[in-house]
């Protein structure tokens, strides 16, 4: 155990502090360690500290996602945590109503994408339509975004006839961002006959990136499946 008491007074460099908090074992154990005085949390909110924290303690595992929640049953150490969560909205009901029904993309990193289903059926959503408007969600805090529609003079870079897939994604963290609900970025894929296009969402921006990225690719038609390891996008050559 981690004994502060006396070092508010004592004035140490925040580079200790943050080696001390550092070894704290637990997220809840930082939090009472950052409302013991003011330079305790000027240390603790700082976001270089909070992602070393992070990337040194992982988010628990609450349990699998799978139409609902199956949270982590004892003796797993999240089973507490996770049981305050049992109830939680996973289908984003909080969501505004919209003209087309909503209609879950991705879930990545405790966010959930969705957007309209447009033409599609049965919760699903035709594949060839090219989505323009998307809702950012935080389901255990029923919290989200609504980002702006995708502009029109990037929409036309893209020909419906020729469309193949539309498919949405959240891009993984970068070393320098922030894992807070309000720090990520969207990946819109557009895959046609001769060309893939890439749209790219930036809420640090708060719009869409100006210039695509566009890959001359032929035989975009049978792109296989999309995979991820290693913060990257891969798809293999089939």
């Amino acid at each position: 155990m981690v004994h502060l008491s006396g070092i508010c007074s004592a004035g140490p460099a925040s580079e200790l502090l943050e080696e001390i908090f550092l070894r704290l074992p637990a997220a809840a154990d930082l939090a009472r360690a950052s409302a013991a005085c003011v330079s305790f949390r000027r240390v603790v909110a700082a976001h270089t500290f909070l992602r070393r924290f992070r990337a040194i303690h992982p988010p628990p595992l609450l349990g699998i996602l799978c139409g609902g929640l199956t949270p982590a049953q004892p003796p797993h150490p999240s089973a507490a945590a996770a049981a305050t969560f049992a109830d939680a909205d996973f289908s984003c009901s909080f969501l505004p109503p919209s003209r087309d029904r909503w209609c879950l993309r991705e879930v990545r990193d405790g966010r959930a994408l969705f957007s309209p289903a447009l033409q599609g059926t049965n919760h699903n959503y035709n594949p060839s339509d090219l989505v323009k408007e998307f809702a950012v969600c935080d389901p255990l805090h029923h919290r989200y975004l609504l980002l702006p529609v995708l502009p029109d003079h990037l929409a036309s870079q893209v020909h419906p006839p020729d469309t193949v897939e539309c498919e949405t994604f959240f891009a993984p963290p970068g070393d320098d961002e922030d894992s807070s609900f309000r720090d990520f970025r969207v990946m819109c894929l557009v895959r046609s006959i001769t060309k893939l296009v890439l749209f790219v969402f930036s809420s640090c921006a708060g719009r869409w990136l100006a210039d695509p990225i566009t890959f001359d690719v032929l035989g975009c038609a049978v792109v296989s499946r999309r995979y991820y390891a290693h913060r990257c996008f891969y798809w293999p050559d089939l």
